[in-house]
């Protein structure tokens, strides 16, 4: 289930406005296509873990595309005009009730969590330059005492 809490207002406690509560969504993590706050939470989640996110407005839907958006035209209506509700009272949270059902590997995309490690010739060279660079450091202090 998917929900925004608007913030409370001249002391009227505002609810949980829920605007989605399809049973499941297929959703490929690290891609950049999910919303930042709901990706981060499922990065740390096992399979059967359940877990409710509280994703801050900055982590939401922050640009169009991103999911998971509701299947029906009553649930994209009602949140749109709950993301119009936050802009105007600036404020809120996106809540999810998430449970991890399963997990399907997929190696064609590996989304922004690739290894950027250097090459094993370049970790080489970066040494030989910095070891080249402490024995001049040794060198000029020898002949500077």
């Amino acid at each position: 289930k998917a929900y925004i809490k608007l913030p409370d207002i001249k002391g009227k406690q505002s609810k949980l406005d829920e605007f989605d509560s399809d049973k499941g969504y297929l959703i490929k993590h690290g891609n950049g296509r999910t919303v930042p706050g709901l990706d981060e939470a499922l990065h740390t989640m096992k399979v059967g873990g359940k877990r409710r996110v509280i994703v801050p407005p900055k982590l939401g839907y922050i640009s169009g595309g991103l999911g998971p958006i509701p299947v029906g035209p009553y649930g994209r209506y009602k949140l749109n005009t709950l993301l119009d509700k936050m802009v105007e009272v600036k404020g809120g949270n996106f809540i999810f009730d998430v449970e991890m059902k399963s997990i399907i590997e997929d190696e064609a995309d590996q989304g922004y969590y690739g290894d950027e490690s250097i090459s094993p010739d370049d970790f080489n060279t970066l040494r030989q330059n910095l070891e080249g660079q402490q024995q001049a450091a040794r060198e000029a202090k020898a002949k500077a005492v």
